[in-house]
């Protein structure tokens, strides 16, 4: 179950669970929902790192970084959404 720690892991387990949603032909809401998860995921371990001793403060090159990756992972949500729709399209479902 460690593996599901490592970051990358959990991206692909969200992306996942995202295209699975969409072969249920769940909302396309879920991949705003998914963009989340993933921005979250992705910056978990950098607020933690943040807060340790001595402090980083958040810079305006974090911010555009922050803001870079929300519009990625919104990007991959969606993309993973349409995979799954389209999967259920061509396999008859």
């Amino acid at each position: 179950m460690a593996w599901l720690l490592n970051p990358s892991m959990l991206e692909f387990l969200i992306l996942t669970a995202i295209a699975c949603a969409g072969y249920a032909g769940g909302s396309g809401w879920l991949a705003l929902a998914g963009a989340v998860a993933l921005t979250v995921g992705g910056w978990w371990r950098k607020v933690q790192l943040m807060r340790q001793d001595p402090p980083v403060p958040f810079s305006s090159k974090m911010t555009t970084y922050l803001v870079v990756s929300v519009g990625i992972n919104l990007g991959f949500a969606a993309a993973s959404l349409i995979a799954g729709r389209a999967a259920r399209y061509l396999l008859g479902g």
